[in-house]
């Protein structure tokens, strides 16, 4: 199980880094964003992929104990942001990371008057970060 583990992560690691050269890329190549915006399409399929690779192997393993959830609040936005690090210079890296990833999220939802979920996060060297930003009826 740990090998797996390991080697979901170092999966995510790189697929992340390949994500955030693409966002430089855009960011220095604007004339390329609608192309790289394909590619950044695909590749939210490969990080489906890699997840639903390591849910398979999670259910065959004990589950572990649930913790409880806070009572959620109300209002047309929700956001849960989880971030875990062993240093506080990487809490501060994963944290870039995850707002720079949660603007282009916020940016989806800002386009859909449809109540949805939109997750996202990362796992690597520095830690690993998780949210999902819930779009709630008219906003």
């Amino acid at each position: 199980m740990e090998k797996v583990d390991d080697l979901t992560r170092e999966k995510l690691r790189e697929w992340q880094m390949r994500r955030l050269e693409i966002k430089d890329r855009i960011q220095s190549h604007p004339e390329q964003t609608l192309e790289l915006a394909r590619v950044l399409d695909l590749m939210d399929d490969e990080h489906a992929e890699i997840l639903s690779q390591a849910e398979m192997i999670r259910a065959q393993a004990p589950a572990a104990p649930v913790e409880p959830t806070p009572a959620a609040l109300t209002g047309a936005y929700a956001l849960q942001l989880q971030v875990a690090a062993q240093s506080i210079d990487d809490l501060r890296r994963l944290f870039d990371m995850a707002v720079f990833e949660l603007q282009q999220q916020i940016n989806a939802a800002a386009s859909s008057a449809e109540p949805r979920r939109y997750p996202g996060g990362m796992s690597g060297s520095l830690g690993e970060y998780r949210f999902e930003v819930g779009v709630h009826g008219d906003a």
